[in-house]
């Protein structure tokens, strides 16, 4: 994500002769021309369907976009995002549920370096009297989480909903070691109470009973997936990080963990990790070296976690834009591995805009059209699930600001040159060649909730081999 408020993004490679063969293999469906099937590509959805989402009996390909101010920001605000969406075809926008701060009196410190709120919004504050994170459940608390879950149902959109942030915005992971004097980042994935006050938030927001529409969270077909973190690694990029005391294994454990605690309060809805995909092996970059203790494939295959999220920022991680091309190739390759679906869950390309990050593209956009068009390409033709890029936006209410500043440069609108890419890739993944594969049928009974349904066969080595 960009990692703050205003938001900046938070903190790599394939040979050419690589990347040129991932292309021609994309372009041409193979450069080596042949009837035998058994050269067929992995990837190849004719022969190998992906697993998929399913929705009501039916195969659910999206795509979407992320926002993080829908909890902070009036209503008329959420309503304008909101139908933007719903205007280009946007099936699922992913939102944060977290705004955590220090105590009110101000003796326990703030994370989060713009401060404990936003506009005067805060979810968790730290009880001094309790020694124990409290809730704020009131109307400048979780009734704007409320009112956006309501909103999205009146539009028919899915809600990613993400519970912590590994950054200092919004108070984060830090926030949590702030409250109970822990020191090293990586402690709030192993320290006993810590985990105790995640729990307790997750089964806060699982459980809680919406003001608006009285509808258990738990119970909402609205909610896509609880997501653990945005971004969560063994690091946070500040002085709480420390080079040792964890592993690759220590943010599989948590999650398992984590997972496994949220599916025993809710057995309607998926969880997802919101890790940036990092892989353990397969390239030269950091990105493909465990980095910060994030092993997407091990991630993945949790048994409590429903489908694999990965990110994509080539500028922010020291690469070019073309090297998003095998990144991408190479997590539809781990969905199938691990017979799940997979999620684009954020990327972008920068772009710099005139009139103070408000008005017009005026530099990067012929980069990041051939960008977009590349990646979506791909992950549309290779079997991907649903792309997310970052973010949508749409009015705002500050002086002077007729638009949501386009703060980090991977900003766009509905009505921009990026909002009509993005929209005309979003109903072109309604027809998506990963639910066009899918068995006609449900993979069990219709539900009103999204769900992952298994993989059918894979055959690519002229054998069938039955999914377990």
């Amino acid at each position: 994500m960009p990692a703050a408020a205003p938001v900046s993004r938070a903190s790599g490679g394939r040979s050419l002769r690589a990347a040129a063969a991932a292309l021609c293999a994309f372009l041409l469906g193979g450069c080596l021309k042949t009837p035998d099937r058994y050269a067929a590509t992995t990837l190849d959805v004719k022969v190998n369907p992906p697993a998929s989402f399913e929705l009501e009996g039916k195969p659910f390909c999206f795509g979407g976009s992320n926002n993080y101010y829908p909890i902070f920001k009036p209503r008329p605000v959420v309503d304008d995002l909101f139908l933007a969406a719903k205007a280009l075809d946007m099936r699922v926008m992913r939102v944060w549920a977290m705004m955590d701060r220090g105590s009110l009196d101000g003796k326990v410190a703030n994370s989060d370096p713009d401060g404990g709120d936003k506009e005067g919004v805060y979810f968790q504050y730290w009880d001094p009297a309790k020694k124990a994170p409290a809730y704020n459940d009131g109307p400048q608390g979780l009734e704007r989480l409320d009112y956006v879950l309501a909103k999205a149902a009146e539009l028919d959109l899915k809600i990613i909903v993400v519970l912590v942030n590994n950054w200092r915005a919004f108070g984060g992971i830090d926030q949590y070691l702030i409250w109970y004097g822990r020191d090293k980042h990586h402690e709030f994935f192993t320290a006993p109470e810590l985990k105790t006050a995640y729990k307790n938030w997750a089964s806060h927001v699982v459980g809680r009973t919406n003001s608006i529409n009285g509808r258990k969270y738990k119970d909402d077909p609205t909610v896509f997936s609880w997501e653990l973190a945005n971004e969560p690694r063994m690091k946070g990029g500040n002085a709480f990080d420390r080079s040792t005391g964890w592993d690759k294994t220590t943010l599989t454990d948590w999650a398992g963990e984590m997972s496994a605690y949220i599916k025993s309060l809710d057995s309607n809805h998926m969880v997802s990790v919101g890790d940036e995909g990092f892989l353990d092996g397969g390239g030269e970059h950091w990105a493909y070296k465990a980095n910060d203790g994030v092993d997407h494939k091990a991630l993945t295959a949790l048994p409590g976690i429903d489908f694999g999220t990965f990110h994509l920022y080539p500028e922010d991680w020291g690469a070019k834009l073309e090297w998003g091309e095998q990144w991408i190739i190479d997590h539809l390759r781990v969905a199938h591995e691990v017979g799940k679906p997979t999620v684009l869950e954020e990327y972008g390309a920068k772009v710099g805009r005139a009139n103070d990050k408000l008005g017009p593209i005026i530099k990067g956009w012929p980069e990041r059209e051939r960008a977009y068009r590349r990646w979506n390409e791909i992950l549309l033709r290779r079997g991907g699930n649903g792309f997310l890029p970052w973010m949508l936006s749409g009015i705002d209410e500050g002086e002077g600001r007729p638009i949501y500043p386009d703060y980090d440069g991977y900003g766009f609108y509905k009505d921009d040159e990026t909002g009509r890419l993005i929209g005309d890739y979003a109903k072109k993944f309604i027809t998506a060649p990963a639910c066009e594969s899918q068995p006609a049928g449900s993979s069990g009974p219709a539900s009103p909730f999204v769900r992952a349904r298994k993989a059918p066969e894979s055959v690519a080595f002229g054998w069938v081999e039955p999914k377990g």
